[in-house]
């Protein structure tokens, strides 16, 4: 108050300054009412400027408090852990109003609702709403989910139709009295946002607000960016998709993140207010700051959410550390070594015991090259710590290339030949004990069943939940009766003869989609590129160009299948072969190498090969399976003899290759060669699991090289692989497709089914939303259903 104080002597007399304040004060000590007092104008004046001085006196406390960068007691715990403290006023069902899913569903079901109608906690902004601030008017156009402090939304500005990011941080009454919301309201204004002094551009990957805006209306303000930057995926949302990075990506992460850090540490910075700043800390670098932008073959780290405005809607009683410039930039190294460490861990806490991972705890590290292990120590300050972030950056640049571990023998030259024979048997024999120990162990050992429900938490509930689709029309496409040609055929037929366009407008009623096909995947694909199409629906995802970006929705594969028929069970081609076949007896097939099946241990049956229609399914198994040139060549010889009278070797017999569309013609023909009584054959064909499956004509045969275990990609409900005595007919709805190995790819046949759109924020989001609706849970059970495997079980 004194220094205030002396502003105000400077004006007036000591004594006139006293004895206003002491009037005052007396009278409110002598418990004279409000109501007495305001009645006698003088004294209403007084009191109103020594209120004004007050509330300036605070607010300016509490700006400098947060210029200062104060060390949030809570900043350095695992995503949302501090975050969460937040509105503990509110009853939430979830125990976290700010990510729960009430207050967007009640305004969808009462559009005039401000309040979750099951807490009360602010309700979602509804679209179409508008926000005006000094620079601008802005639209809101669809609600985007949570991030740290705040709620996201997608929006544009009035004026230009430009796409900018609103971020909404809520002061509600429960959580803030007045005096606290109209302190933050103001501090906001003044500091939201940093610009270089010298005036100078410089992109450091630093999100940087256009325009911060405090809502005069309601307990609310708003920090907008331009352009959609800020809707991409935070590293928490990458860990739940992707799971732990590699070092080499930790390594590129850390780079980007210290140099954005170099470059807030040292520059001088001017704030909304006009107030200068020599060098800032970030103050709040998590999992949830750092927006991880996928660019072709690498990806860029941009940082958001600085603590500088971030941490001023911290709730009243959460304990700041007010350290000094140095110890908070200190604190953002260490920060920075916990998101390092929960980037190759792959979560922040175990998921079967919810205890958080301590890189103190030496049991918690996973593999990791030691020369970056011990880069991250020295980040948590749990070694000799760095000085700045500049030491630490060129200390990452210099620490040496990552070599694989490996186990290396030494063998002494000058031991006697005897000793090294003596000595390798109990070696072999002691490795083969602790491998056998190793699996008797994992036999006994109750497997975890409880991941598999996590996992499945992290698939949205339904399409109409789905936030941000946008309206209109718009057109995708895919190649002619390939995967998703037939998927979505078969999606008409589970659907009560209803399309999946349809059944997508259902839920979402303001998107509307036109379906188109190419003759082929990369022609499909180029349709995207030249923006003829909005989207595709494709499996060649390799090499895509550096325009586009993919979103997978499920997974499908390659199966290859014989005859599985119970009227001739003595020539059984299944039991023959057990169940299985290599890939070097399908390349031998393929090429006309074997003819007769009696030359892999079955029945004394000619072979005849079968190939799909799908393009896209025949460029795969040239891939995975011939991948040799010459056998290619010869692969392709035998289609284009198929009406051909004569042989290509005269000293190999007349062999060719029938090409057919899978369901029914390829299943039927199969089956009717093998049960045929004049003159048997022993087909072997493949296809799309997509289009196998749920049949029992054919039976898919495990694949895998020689000397491993063949993969099978169907199992039975016990999770044991199906096998030839299994009853396809009979047995309907006890095996489905074995999910693990198409996720880990182990079944080397697999491959995603995904969703190809344009990597330009200018353009509507029709793509990615698809691509959404379709990752929910409603979605995953309507492609299961239509036979392609899910991305995970549900």
């Amino acid at each position: 108050m004194l220094k205030k104080g002396a502003k105000v002597v400077a004006k007036e007399s000591w004594k006139e300054f006293w004895r206003r304040h002491t009037v005052v004060i007396t009278l409110d000590k002598l418990g004279v009412p409000r109501p007495i007092q305001d009645a006698i104008p003088w004294i209403r004046h007084i009191r109103s400027e020594i209120e004004a001085e007050s509330e300036q006196e605070q607010a300016d406390a509490l700006q400098d408090q947060a210029v200062a960068t104060p060390i949030s007691a809570t900043a350095g715990l695992t995503p949302h852990e501090g975050v969460d403290l937040l509105y503990q006023q509110y009853r939430c069902w979830c125990g976290d109003p700010l990510s729960c899913n009430w207050p967007y569903q009640t305004v969808q079901e009462d559009p005039k609702a401000d309040a979750c109608k099951e807490c009360g906690f602010p309700a979602v902004l509804l679209e179409k709403r508008e926000i005006r601030g000094r620079r601008g008017r802005y639209r809101i156009e669809g609600f985007l989910g949570r991030r740290g402090m705040g709620r996201l939304y997608r929006g544009v500005e009035v004026s230009d139709r430009q796409p900018v990011v609103i971020k909404e941080y809520l002061l509600p009454s429960p959580c803030f009295n007045q005096e606290e919301v109209k302190q933050r309201k103001q501090v906001f204004e003044r500091i939201a946002g940093v610009n270089s002094a010298d005036g100078r551009v410089q992109d450091f990957r630093l999100r940087q607000p256009w325009e911060a805006i405090a809502d005069v209306h309601e307990e609310r303000c708003y920090l907008l960016t331009k352009g959609n930057l800020d809707t991409c995926p935070t590293l928490s949302a990458y860990l739940l998709t992707h799971g732990a990075m590699t070092s080499e990506q930790v390594r590129h992460v850390l780079n980007q993140v210290l140099q954005t850090l170099e470059f807030l540490h040292g520059q001088k910075f001017r704030l909304p207010s006009g107030q200068m700043q020599p060098g800032l800390a970030h103050g709040n670098i998590n999992l949830d700051s750092l927006l991880i932008v996928a660019e072709g073959q690498t990806f860029f780290i941009h940082v958001c959410d600085l603590a500088l405005w971030e941490r001023i809607f911290d709730p009243p009683t959460t304990d700041t550390l007010n350290g000094s410039r140095t110890q908070a930039q200190a604190q953002d190294l260490i920060h920075l070594g916990y998101v390092a460490f929960y980037l190759l861990t792959g979560q922040p806490q175990d998921r079967m015991t919810g205890e958080v991972l301590d890189p103190k705890n030496e049991q918690h590290w996973p593999l990791v090259d030691p020369a970056l292990k011990a880069f991250i120590l020295r980040l948590l300050a749990l070694d000799f710590p760095f000085e700045s972030a500049e030491a630490a950056r060129q200390v990452l640049l210099r620490l040496p290339v990552e070599k694989p571990v490996s186990v290396v023998v030494q063998v002494d030259p000058e031991a006697d030949e005897p000793v090294k024979a003596s000595r390798t048997p109990f070696l072999i024999l002691g490795i083969i004990s602790l491998l056998a120990l190793g699996i008797l162990a994992w036999l006994l050992l109750p497997k975890p069943q409880a991941s598999e429900s996590a996992d499945n938490d992290f698939l949205p509930c339904c399409i109409k939940e789905v936030p941000a689709v946008p309206s209109g029309e718009f057109t995708y496409t895919t190649d002619k009766d390939g995967t998703w040609d037939y998927v979505r055929k078969q999606i008409r037929g589970i659907s009560n003869n209803q399309s999946l366009e349809g059944k997508l407008k259902e839920s979402q009623p303001k998107l509307a989609l036109k379906y188109e096909t190419e003759p082929s995947s990369k022609e499909a694909i180029a349709k995207v590129q030249s923006e003829a199409v909005n989207f595709a629906i494709t499996s060649l995802i390799t090499d895509l160009p550096s325009d586009l970006q993919y979103q997978p929705i499920a997974y499908d594969g390659i199966v290859v299948f014989v005859a599985f028929s119970y009227s001739r069970r003595d020539r059984s081609l299944p039991r023959a072969l057990k169940g299985q076949i290599t890939f070097e007896q399908l390349r031998q097939l393929y090429i006309g190498k074997i003819q007769n099946w009696q030359e892999l241990g079955g029945p004394d049956l000619p072979v005849k090969l079968y190939i799909p229609a799908e393009k896209d399914a025949v460029r795969i198994f040239e891939q995975q399976v011939l991948k040799d040139e010459s056998a290619i060549e010869s692969f392709r010889r035998l289609q284009a003899q198929n009406n051909q009278s004569t042989s290509f070797s005269s000293s190999v017999p007349l062999q060719t290759i029938t090409s057919l569309s899978t369901k029914p013609q390829m299943l039927q023909q199969v089956i009717r060669d093998f049960e045929d009584q004049d003159q048997a054959l022993g087909g072997i064909g493949f296809s799309t699991l997509s289009q196998v499956f749920g049949q029992c004509s054919a039976y898919p045969l495990a694949v895998g090289e020689k000397g491993q275990n063949p993969v099978q990609p169907l199992v039975q409900d016990d999770g044991n692989p199906i096998d030839p005595n299994t009853d396809l007919c009979n047995d309907k709805g006890s095996y489905r497709p074995n999910i693990e190995v198409f996720q880990t790819g182990r079944y080397r046949l697999g491959y995603p089914i995904a969703v190809v759109y344009p990597r330009d924020n200018s353009r509507a989001p029709a793509g990615q939303k698809f691509a959404d609706m379709l990752r929910t849970r409603e979605g995953q059970g309507i492609l299961s259903q239509a036979g392609l495997v899910p991305l995970q079980r549900f």
